[in-house]
């Protein structure tokens, strides 16, 4: 095929294509719409799992191979000479139609030994909960009980040329290239939820962690904004462990014309309370439009240099690709940089302005506990269901209340509330533990050795919860079942 215009749409095998010349080697890359987003809870890894099942082994020498399952996209990339493009990108097609399902067992291993290295986001489960983009915060529950047909099926729904495009960087689309992908629709990614009834919001982590991350429209003001952050908290906030290299912001559009902006830094407990105090400090001053117009100036200027380096080496198209996917315009290099020029100070003063007000802090353990002007983030639930109660063996102030509309846990301080037809996920053990995840990311964990007469209630649980959602999990060691207190009494029917 010959070339065209630089990030000019094609098509190959029905699937969207841009093509744009690039300094270096030639390089390629398939997209898909569907990413962790897309997942239920009970079935939480799938798309990761696939993505696994169908990039093939290790490239040869000078070919560069990878693949990556995001937030709202899922993608195959390979640098190397047209032949090994060809190949690599035809290889991924031909395994989505015949799955090698003999390598699911061994590829849940090595997503495993992966998630061992993974660190946390918790600040998406806290935003949105058990679902959509709440989901990136969560393990891969569900991959013990993927079955090959769950991910043929999954193939069939996302994994389509109506839900694909392609980008290329070099002179041609590769001879050879086949992408026999089969038919279907294109798949919107899902309207972000949330779970925050009042922002600025704010959640107690862990120790050494310090984030807060804000959802805007996207555009190029959010994209310097989030540039300025990271240049002024590196400025602005305490010394600490790797200084400057310790703090990060990201940018992360999304299908639906918002973006999620992330700043995040690593503290140590003795410095956390004083990061905290100068981070809110600066987001307050932000929020209120006191922003330098000359740091402005220089943030401009370096995301223009930064879009010319990316247009060289071909970095911009795995974006537009993503923009083709989800209906977003797809803008030339020039257009791009004049738009990012044409940001001022006061449209970055507008963008902070809404971003102070829909942020979510994360603030160290130890910390203080109450912000001012924040509110904390729900951690449980209004009120318990109604229905039968049972109480704790040992412990009468916790109870447990099963109603026909879901589960309740009352420990005497706070209540812990799933209904049955907000349950993400219900974690199943054999000595009859259960715990119910609820969409709002709520926990209720009914233990039958803790509560009175409470046999009875993994029966009901088991009967209400759909099996989809279920996830049964491997019997645990004596020692890791809850027991109630030691007591030197006992009443009778205990």
């Amino acid at each position: 095929m010959s070339p065209r215009h630089p990030d000019s749409p094609l098509e190959v095998d029905g699937v969207p294509a841009l093509l744009a010349p690039v300094t270096g080697p030639p390089h390629a890359g398939l997209v898909f719409r569907v990413g962790l987003v897309d997942e239920p809870l009970a079935r939480r890894g799938i798309t990761h799992l696939l993505e696994h099942l169908v990039a093939p082994g290790p490239a040869r020498a000078g070919t560069h191979r990878d693949s990556s399952t995001g937030v709202e996209h899922t993608y195959f990339h390979v640098q190397g000479t047209d032949e090994e493009i060809a190949e690599f990108l035809s290889g991924i097609c031909e395994r989505l139609r015949d799955l090698p399902v003999g390598r699911i067992a061994q590829e849940r291993e090595t997503l495993r030994a992966e998630a061992a290295t993974r660190r946390a986001d918790w600040m998406p489960m806290w935003r949105h909960g058990a679902r959509d983009f709440g989901m990136p915060s969560y393990p891969e529950l569900g991959l013990d009980q993927l079955t090959a047909d769950h991910l043929n099926d999954w193939v069939a729904r996302y994994f389509t040329r109506e839900n694909a495009a392609l980008w290329v960087g070099g002179e041609a689309i590769p001879a050879g290239l086949k992408l026999d992908l089969p038919a279907g629709v294109r798949r919107p990614a899902p309207a972000p939820s949330s779970t925050l009834p009042a922002t600025p919001a704010y959640f107690v982590a862990g120790e050494t962690d310090l984030g807060w991350d804000t959802v805007v429209p996207r555009g190029p003001g959010a994209a310097v904004f989030a540039s300025l952050l990271e240049r002024r908290m590196t400025r602005e906030l305490p010394d600490g462990p790797g200084d400057a290299e310790r703090i990060r912001t990201r940018y992360e559009p999304r299908a639906d014309g918002t973006a999620r902006i992330v700043a995040t830094t690593e503290v140590e407990p003795d410095t956390a309370e004083a990061a905290l105090g100068a981070l809110v400090g600066l987001l307050g001053e932000m929020g209120d439009g006191r922003i330098d117009a000359d740091d402005v100036a220089a943030v401009t200027e370096l995301t223009a240099d930064g879009l010319r380096a990316a247009r060289q080496r071909g970095a911009r198209l795995p974006g537009q690709a993503f923009n083709l996917l989800t209906g977003h315009p797809v803008q030339s290099l020039g257009e791009a940089v004049a738009a990012v020029r044409e940001v001022t100070r006061d449209d970055v003063a507008e963008v902070a302005a809404v971003a102070y007000r829909a942020g979510l802090l994360m603030t160290p353990a130890g910390t203080v506990t109450e912000l001012p002007g924040y509110t904390a983030a729900p951690a449980s639930s209004a009120e318990t269901v109604p229905g039968r109660v049972h109480r704790g063996r040992g412990d009468r102030e916790i109870r447990l209340i099963a109603g026909s509309d879901g589960v309740s846990a009352d420990d005497g301080e706070t209540v812990a509330t799933v209904r049955y037809d907000a349950c993400a996920t219900l974690l199943a053990w054999p000595d009859g533990g259960r715990q119910l995840i609820g969409e709002d990311a709520i926990v209720v964990r009914a233990e039958p050795t803790l509560y009175r007469r409470a046999g009875r209630v993994t029966a009901e649980i088991d009967a209400r919860v759909p099996a989809d959602r279920r996830i049964d999990l491997a019997a645990r060691e004596p020692a890791l079942i809850p027991q109630p207190p030691r007591r030197r009494w006992f009443r009778f029917g205990d």
